[in-house]
């Protein structure tokens, strides 16, 4: 998933739960970022992007 964007939003697989994407994350892997509704980095490939209508 690229280009995303800050308040970009993010479906979480598993449940289907909306999260607002921050930033990409400090660390050396690429596969996880900042979301606003969580303190920890989230593993982005448990995320899709929702597409706005």
């Amino acid at each position: 998933m690229t280009n995303l964007k800050k308040g970009d939003k993010l479906r979480r697989i598993s449940d289907g739960k909306l999260f607002t994407y921050l930033s990409s994350d400090d660390s050396d892997d690429e596969n996880y970022v900042h979301v606003e509704e969580m303190l920890v980095p989230v593993y982005l490939p448990d995320f899709e992007k929702e597409e706005s209508e």
